[in-house]
């Protein structure tokens, strides 16, 4: 895969991620909106990173 793809999936997933932590955070009792939106940005960002991070070790293993 090349760079672009992977960062499509990594968009991808980061949206999937942040809505469900948006739906999760404002279900829970005590949580505003500014934390809500806080915990799924997070979560969006990692797992944004997630697929990028595991592309630049394989081409680390690649080149071994």
């Amino acid at each position: 895969m090349d760079l672009a793809t992977i960062l499509v999936i990594s968009v991808g997933l980061a949206m999937d991620a942040f809505s469900v932590s948006i739906a999760y955070s404002i279900t829970a009792k005590g949580n505003g909106k500014t934390n809500a939106l806080k915990m799924a940005s997070f979560f969006g960002a990692f797992q944004a990173f997630m697929p990028v991070i595991g592309w630049l070790i394989g081409i680390e293993i690649l080149s071994l």
